[in-house]
């Protein structure tokens, strides 16, 4: 009986370490994948685009500069600021390595490795800003167009309660 625990507390403690041994190189590959990807550009390119896209929106939503007060302003600044330390890469390197590591297999993240470090993955990361500007455009395009027909289903919900005869509860 001893045996057999001992052999299978050795079994466990081996297994264990495999285990670790696999989740330490893991994330050692999502790393160097996070790297080949330059994540950390493409997250800070991504917030700069945001962050000159807020007074386009203000503007369609119809705030205008001049109405919109150095106070206003200021505490828009501060919750921008805010939001940048907050979801800097140092704060989300961490999660991004794990969210990697255990999405995908250590072949998975080698392959991804080798495909960013080629020419064409190169390429793909050269021209993702731009794709994400544009695509950021159409969405942004898109939103405004549903504006009316958000704003005339609101409106048609609003006279449905306002024509429903009140209840007697």
């Amino acid at each position: 009986m001893r045996r057999i625990v001992a052999v299978t507390i050795v079994f466990v403690f081996a297994w264990l370490t495999v285990a670790n041994a696999n989740e330490t190189q893991n994330r050692a590959l999502a790393e160097e994948l996070l790297d080949a990807m330059e994540m950390q550009e493409t997250i800070e390119k991504s917030f700069e685009m945001v962050k000159e896209m807020i007074p386009a929106q203000m503007k369609a939503m119809g705030v205008s500069e001049e109405a919109t007060s150095d106070e206003d302003k200021e505490a828009a600044q501060k919750m921008t600021d805010l939001i940048m330390k907050e979801v800097s890469w140092d704060n989300l390197k961490d999660d991004y390595i794990t969210i990697y590591a255990e999405t995908f297999t250590e072949e998975e993240l080698r392959g991804l490795v080798a495909f960013y470090k080629s020419h064409v993955g190169r390429k793909f990361i050269e021209k993702q800003p731009e794709l994400m500007k544009r695509s950021m455009q159409i969405s942004q395009m898109k939103m405004m167009e549903l504006m009316p027909k958000i704003q005339a289903l609101t409106q048609e919900m609003e006279d449905q309660e306002t024509a429903r005869p009140e209840s007697d509860e």
